[in-house]
């Protein structure tokens, strides 16, 4: 167990947050603290928005409905764009109607730039350039990493080398930046004020195992999302949905897509999907690091658990004062 940076205390409402990567095991500790306290989640999770993708994206079950009511799950079309923009809208929207029924959100999941989306708010961009922005997605998905450092070292040298070579994921984001602005990224972030949806502080616990330990969690779902029917599911969806489309490219589902398209045997299958999971995780861990954090610790550590218990108390009291 990690203890993060002290935290600037505030005496109004707050949205805890449990993070961390994917398997690390965010859904117990939720049905823990839901067997306790009036709590609903919201996800932080950028796949699990789409719909019918329940088994790839460890949608909650029926089951875990009904012990804890998730919201932004299994609402939108696998051939639709979803943006940090939009997350940020439908955060607060869902914020307001569970905290208007005497209700605490929680937000769970491993979406980092979600979670910066709520904390922090946007640069200031043109106008209009939520609407450019699929298009230049699109462009900027197209690069090869050689063309996509280029043109970002070009643009904003400053971003370049802060950035990892091989962290595609940001280095794409800050282009996108780079582009709808006109401007670096660099100088945009400088300039940044930070805006927390309603008003909130969101005190952070990250979750954590070892990495062996991890990596044999998602070897292990994997098979066992496999065996529910992963395969059926993705093929469903390939007869309703277009296959490059942003669900479809999801981890794990564009895989199955290339299996079932021919471009991948099916003796390689599971152990190329543990693959790109696992490399999914470590980005995720090390993005979560470097952030301000009330602790970092396995969720089978009484002190996390003790830790959220009194967020979510201080959490309630604040919507009764």
């Amino acid at each position: 167990m990690a203890a993060g940076s002290k935290r600037k205390g505030r005496t109004g409402p707050i949205c805890p947050v449990i993070a961390g990567p994917t398997a690390v095991g965010k859904t117990g500790l939720v049905t823990t603290l839901a067997a306790e306290f009036p709590i609903e989640v919201i996800s932080l999770d950028s796949r699990q928005v789409y719909r019918g993708m329940h088994i790839g994206t460890a949608q909650p079950t029926p089951a875990e409905m009904d012990a804890c009511r998730h919201h932004l799950v299994d609402f939108l079309s696998p051939d639709a764009s979803y943006s940090a923009q939009q997350f940020r809208r439908d955060f607060t929207a869902c914020w307001l109607e569970i905290t208007g029924r005497g209700r605490l959100p929680v937000l769970v999941g491993g979406a980092g730039m979600y979670l910066k989306a709520v904390e922090e708010g946007f640069m200031p961009l043109p106008d209009g350039s939520e609407e450019r922005l699929p298009a230049v997605r699109r462009e900027i998905e197209a690069l090869s990493d050689e063309d996509l450092t280029h043109e970002l070292s070009a643009i904003d040298p400053t971003t370049a080398a802060r950035l990892h070579s091989n962290d595609r994921y940001r280095r794409s984001r800050a282009l996108e930046i780079c582009r709808l602005a006109g401007r670096p990224f660099s100088e945009l972030a400088a300039e940044q004020k930070p805006s927390p949806a309603c008003g909130l502080d969101f005190p952070l616990v990250v979750l954590e195992r070892a990495v062996e330990e991890l990596d044999a969690r998602i070897s292990a779902r994997t098979r066992v999302m496999l065996d529910e029917g992963w395969i059926r599911e993705t093929r469903n969806l390939m007869q309703k949905h277009d296959h490059g489309g942003p669900g479809l490219r999801s981890i794990g589902y564009a895989e199955i897509v290339r299996h079932l398209s021919g471009g991948l045997p099916e003796h390689k299958l599971a152990t190329t999907i543990v693959t790109v999971t696992r490399q999914y995780a470590k980005r995720q861990r090390t993005w979560f690091r470097p952030r301000n954090k009330l602790l970092a610790g396995s969720p089978d550590d009484n002190m996390v658990l003790r830790t959220l218990r009194d967020k979510v108390r201080q959490g309630l009291k604040a919507l009764g004062d």
